[in-house]
């Protein structure tokens, strides 16, 4: 497994346990419109909680994003 496969996994992972039970549902749709407004090749700032890829995520591409979003079955496209 790649390491972009192994972070994807633990995201997705991470996403669908809802951080292990420590993110409310408002969180995880937070989490959700940033992932996809990044999967779009924008800064995550849709959520109005900051620019999430800069101050989190920097140096990953759309892709990774896209394949979270996707794995999630959230609809980036």
């Amino acid at each position: 497994m790649t390491e972009l496969e192994t972070v994807v996994a633990d995201k997705i992972k991470w996403f669908s346990s809802r951080g292990n039970g420590m993110m409310s549902p408002m969180m995880l749709n937070e989490a959700e419109i940033q992932f996809i407004h990044m999967a779009q090749g924008e800064d995550g700032s849709a959520a109005e909680m900051g620019y999430i890829r800069n101050t989190y995520y920097s140096g990953w591409d759309n892709t990774f994003f896209q394949l979270i979003c996707d794995g999630m079955g959230w609809d980036w496209r």
